[in-house]
C-alpha cells in the first residue's frame, strides 16, 4: 500500500499503468524514492508568502526504511527580493527536528521553480508516520510565494485533525528550532517533495 503512490514495488508489470494509477508527480519513475504531500495536479494556488524568518511546514507520509536525502519546495509567481537566509528541514511526527539543510543565504530562487536542498545528515525513517517538512526564508524586502493548494479549513481529519499547512518560529535566519513548538494552522499547504 502507498500514500499518494510514491515508490511501488510489486507484481504489476505495466509501468505506464503504474504512472497513471499511482504517480502524483508525472515523469517520476515508480522505482525511484520520491514522495510528495499532495499530487502535482492539486497545486492550483500561488500561496501567500509567510513572514520573513518564519517557517511554513506541512505533513508528508513516510514509510519505515525510507532514506530521506533531499527536500524540495516550488516557488510561486511572486519573486523574492533581498533573500539573506533559506533552509529546509525534516521533523518527526511529534515536531522534533531530525535534520535540516545548510543555510543557502542569498542564493536566488526563481519564480515557478523547484528549490531542492540536501539535508546535512540523510535520515533513515524508523517508523511509518506523518512527518513534517518545512522551509524558511529570510528576506530584506519580499519573501517568495509557494506553489500548493489552499484548503478552505486550517485542519483536516485526514491527518488526525492537524493542520495541513502551518507556520512556526520567528527570526529563524536559516536555523530551525529543535522543535516546532506551537504550530499555527494556515489555509495554505505548499507542495513538498522528499527524495
Amino acid at each position: 500500500m502507498t500514500v499518494l503512490g510514491r515508490y511501488y514495488e510489486g507484481p504489476l508489470a505495466d509501468a505506464a499503468a503504474l504512472d497513471l494509477a499511482f504517480n502524483a508527480l508525472p515523469g517520476i519513475s515508480q522505482g525511484a524514492f520520491v514522495r510528495s504531500n499532495i499530487p502535482a495536479w492539486a497545486c492550483t494556488s500561488d500561496l501567500a508568502a509567510t513572514a520573513s524568518g518564519v517557517a511554513i511546514g506541512t505533513r508528508i507520509w513516510l514509510r519505515k526504511g525510507d532514506l530521506v536525502t533531499n527536500l524540495a519546495f516550488v516557488a510561486g509567481n511572486t519573486a523574492e527580493n533581498g533573500p539573506t537566509h533559506r533552509a529546509h528541514a525534516l521533523y518527526d511526527p511529534d515536531g522534533a527536528l531530525l535534520a535540516q539543510s545548510a543555510d543557502i543565504t542569498n542564493t536566488a530562487w526563481a519564480v515557478n521553480t523547484k528549490k531542492q536542498l540536501a539535508l546535512a545528515t540523510p535520515q533513515v525513517i524508523e517508523e511509518d508516520g506523518w512527518y513534517i517538512v518545512a522551509t524558511t526564508t529570510t528576506a530584506t524586502t519580499t519573501v517568495n510565494t509557494l506553489l500548493g493548494c489552499a484548503p478552505i479549513v486550517t485542519a483536516s481529519a485526514a491527518v488526525g485533525g492537524r493542520a495541513l499547512g502551518f507556520t512556526f518560529g520567528t527570526g529563524l535566519d536559516g536555523v530551525f528550532p529543535a522543535a516546532t513548538g506551537t504550530q499555527t494552522g494556515v489555509a495554505k499547504c505548499p507542495i513538498a517533495i522528499v527524495s
